[in-house]
């Protein structure tokens, strides 16, 4: 929790006094301030933020290495997929062109305080700075790049509400690692999968050395994970690889034919989940009403991504007001102007 409170702090503070930079690629827009994502990181102040608006033209076309403290927002992903979303369904994404380099975003040093959150980014994505909030993305694998999706390389890191998905065909790369010697991680309502075609059992989604300590909790994990010195908590397992080192290990449930979580605890093995698997591509899931799950976690929540202080929401939608209807006619009236109607709600 005093990971949580420092970071919020960190985010309101940084929002209190940002100047907000509009960062459109949209071809004709002309109510912008830059159109690509390294040119807005140049040109801002630490503090400040950039709203990156959705649109089909790539945000960069190099790495970009953010050195300075910003908060980075796009409109969110899979937003054709669920109801009420934004106006515009098209995502914000990373994607580096450069032949032969899957990395599209660092935090680098001087980026302390950052926050990135409502992105789609194809490929991998490094933190070397502490105290960094990476909040409702979605990264899915680059073709070709079979390399860990997110490397955290500092610590006091919250990772909470990503949806990270990708077949790496390899069983040495993970989705997450944590490096050597890191503090205060927090892992908390993602969906990571890692499927490895051919590559037997030992393929994770998650993993951290035992020099390091991490807290994981109402994930869901297709593949298996590594982890120390930590609680690992209301999560559900996909996989068959599950190793806890110095961890309190209580209340996570392992699917049908997987008998890998230590007994007691309120741990259950070999468990089927009833998830609603209908819907969006992260709406199914949801666990489904009649599910057990929905209220055996350690203090009675919910298990897996929807559980928890901060459940997983749906398209990674940020935390700020989205217009989600906007009707208009052609032509206005002379006495009337151009009446229009916006459909506009709050988001947590």
């Amino acid at each position: 929790m005093k990971i949580l409170s420092l970071l919020v702090m960190l985010f309101l503070s940084t929002v209190a006094f940002a100047k907000i930079w509009i960062v459109d690629s949209n071809p004709g827009s002309t109510a912008k301030d830059f159109t690509n994502l390294q040119a807005a990181h140049d040109g801002a102040a630490a503090g400040d933020t950039l709203y990156l608006i959705g649109s089909s033209v790539n945000y960069i076309t190099t790495k970009v290495t953010v050195t300075k403290r910003l908060v980075i927002i796009g409109p969110g992903y899979f937003l054709n997929e669920n109801a009420n979303t934004q106006a515009n369904v098209a995502s914000a994404f990373l994607n580096n062109t450069s032949a032969g380099i899957c990395e599209e975003l660092e935090l680098g040093l001087g980026s302390e305080g950052s926050v990135v959150m409502g992105l789609e980014i194809i490929g991998r994505v490094i933190i070397n700075a502490n105290n960094i909030l990476f909040k409702r993305n979605h990264i899915r694998q680059e073709a070709g790049c079979n390399e860990t999706m997110l490397s955290i390389n500092a610590s006091n890191i919250m990772v909470v509400q990503n949806f990270m998905d990708g077949n790496l065909n390899s069983s040495s790369k993970s989705v997450i690692v944590v490096s050597a010697l890191q503090t205060g991680i927090m892992i908390s309502n993602n969906y990571a999968y890692h499927s490895c075609s051919g590559c037997g059992a030992g393929v994770l989604a998650l993993y951290s050395p035992a020099s390091s300590s991490v807290d994981v909790s109402n994930n869901i994990f297709y593949g298996g994970i590594n982890v120390a010195n930590g609680i690992v908590q209301n999560n559900l397992f996909l996989s068959n690889t599950l190793t806890f080192i110095s961890c309190l290990v209580r209340n996570n449930t392992s699917e049908h034919g997987m008998n890998y979580l230590p007994p007691g605890n309120g741990n259950e093995n070999n468990t089927g989940f009833n998830f609603v698997a209908t819907g969006s591509t992260d709406g199914k899931w949801q666990l489904a009403e009649s599910s057990p799950l929905k209220s055996s976690g350690f203090g009675g929540t919910e298990r897996g991504l929807f559980g928890g202080t901060e459940p997983y929401i749906l398209s990674g939608i940020p935390p700020i007001p989205t217009i989600y209807s906007f009707t208009a006619p052609v032509i206005g009236e002379k006495n009337t102007g151009l009446p229009i109607q916006l459909k506009v709600k709050s988001n947590n």
